[in-house]
């Protein structure tokens, strides 16, 4: 996998993508895990980004800690609107 190819893919993405649309995020466990080596696959779709991220559970967890937090920081900033 080339990290810059990445990038590249990422940065064509217009950034309200990521805020406006949902995202998806995946963890898939396979049986050995030294033969299949951890990684991150990233799928633009129309309404949503999906990550994708095989046999590195640390790196699932934290990505859905960081969307958890920024949907919560979301839902009271409309909750401050209303109010």
């Amino acid at each position: 996998m080339n990290i810059f190819k990445t990038f590249e893919t990422f940065l064509k993405e217009p950034l309200s993508i990521l805020k406006d649309n949902f995202i998806q995020i995946v963890s898939v466990q396979t049986g050995n895990i030294f033969e299949n080596k951890p990684s991150v696959d990233v799928t633009m779709l129309k309404d949503k980004a999906q990550i994708t991220v095989v046999n590195n559970e640390k790196l699932y967890n934290l990505l859905s800690l960081v969307t958890a937090k920024a949907n919560l920081k979301k839902e009271v900033k409309e909750e401050q609107k209303v109010n």
